[in-house]
């Protein structure tokens, strides 16, 4: 947003809290810290697609065989091996890759709104929690069945559209910059 105030009537610093009140950032207007900051948010969200991505492939490795084994084909505690290894595996997918998704609810929350990070938020902990809850005791409150490569394609797959989403954000953004850059600095009416 390119904002534009009366120093008489309004300070900076009075503008750029508001923005942050609302649960944004804003800065000051310098291009080559818009391209850090640009860079940095990119670089953060390829490392959580990359970690969810390589967790997934993890978990459905080990899922698959579940899946296609007959009654009897696999032992009780090579299937509680597996459980346990994808619970290992789906951690740093919840608490890593899907991290923006609990502190944008979070600040959803806090703002008495309802963001979509909310239901993605509350899906992913309560899919974790009732898994996890599954692979302990699995005759207890939560049933024996486990969802941890559901929750790790789902992590994925929300992460991956974000980060095409953030790219195209980028491209428009900068686009605009070089359309702005062209504009003269002072407009004429013209009369017709």
């Amino acid at each position: 947003a390119r904002v534009r105030w009366d120093e008489r009537r309004i300070k900076l610093s009075d503008i750029l809290g508001a923005v942050q009140a609302i649960g944004y950032r804003a800065y000051p207007y310098d291009a080559a810290r818009s391209e850090q900051i640009s860079q940095r948010e990119r670089r953060s969200a390829l490392w959580r697609l990359f970690v969810a991505g390589f967790g997934m492939m993890q978990v459905m490795m080990y899922a698959f065989p579940v899946y296609v084994a007959d009654p009897g084909d696999m032992t009780a505690d090579i299937e509680l091996l597996m459980r346990w290894a994808s619970l290992i595996l789906t951690a740093p997918v919840v608490l890593y890759s899907a991290a923006p998704f609990f502190s944008h609810a979070l600040r959803d929350v806090r703002l008495r709104r309802l963001g979509m990070d909310v239901p993605v938020a509350l899906g992913i902990a309560i899919t974790f929690v009732a898994s996890s809850g599954a692979t302990f005791s699995p005759d207890g409150v939560f049933g024996h069945e486990v969802y941890f490569d559901s929750l790790t394609m789902f992590v994925s797959f929300l992460l991956g559209a974000r980060y095409l989403e953030l790219g195209a954000r980028h491209r428009a953004a900068e686009a605009l910059e070089r359309s702005l850059a062209r504009l003269p600095e002072t407009a004429w009416r013209v009369a017709v």
